[in-house]
C-alpha cells in the first residue's frame, strides 16, 4: 500500500520529466537547457513576488491596500514555484496561471469603485448638511470629551 501511494504521487512528476525529455528530443536541444531557463525565470519571479508581497503586506496592516492584491501576488508566486519545478507540464500549468484573467487590473478597478462611491456618499451627505465622519474629525481634531480629575 505504501508503494502504491508513493507511485500515486510520482507519477505525474515523472511523466512530466518524460514530456519534457521527449519534447526536447524532438527539438534539438539539451533537457538542461529547459530546466535552467525555467528555474532562473522562476527563482527571479519568486523575488520580485516575494518582494511585492512585503508591499502589499505592510500596505494592508495600514488598511491602504486591497486583499485581492495580495491574492493577486500569491498566484503569482505559485506560478513562479511552478517554474522553478523541473518538467515541461509544470511550465505549461505555470503560464496557464500567469494567463488567467482577474488580475490587478480587475481587482484595482472593484477596488477603486468602492472608493469612489465612499466619495460620492460622504459628498451627498456633505450637500444635505449631514456630518460624516471626516467634517467630525475636522470639526474638533483636539477636543477630547470625557471627565477629568486630578489625583496626586
Amino acid at each position: 500500500m505504501p508503494f502504491i501511494l508513493l507511485l500515486w504521487l510520482l507519477l505525474p512528476w515523472l511523466l512530466d520529466l518524460w514530456l519534457t525529455v521527449t519534447v526536447a528530443d524532438a527539438v534539438g536541444v539539451s533537457v538542461w537547457y529547459f530546466f535552467l531557463a525555467s528555474a532562473a525565470l522562476g527563482l527571479v519571479m519568486l523575488v520580485w513576488e516575494w518582494r511585492r508581497v512585503q508591499t502589499y503586506w505592510r500596505a494592508l496592516r495600514r488598511l491602504e491596500g486591497s486583499p485581492w492584491q495580495l491574492l493577486a501576488s500569491a498566484r503569482r508566486g505559485l506560478a513562479a514555484l511552478l517554474l522553478i519545478l523541473p518538467g515541461l507540464g509544470s511550465d505549461v500549468l505555470a503560464l496557464l496561471l500567469l494567463m488567467f484573467p482577474g488580475g490587478r487590473r480587475v481587482w484595482a478597478r472593484n477596488t477603486n469603485r468602492r472608493h469612489a462611491n465612499e466619495y460620492v456618499y460622504a459628498e451627498r451627505q456633505r450637500a444635505a448638511g449631514r456630518r460624516t465622519a471626516e467634517t467630525a474629525y475636522q470639526a474638533s481634531p483636539g477636543v477630547i470629551e470625557g471627565e477629568f480629575r486630578r489625583e496626586e
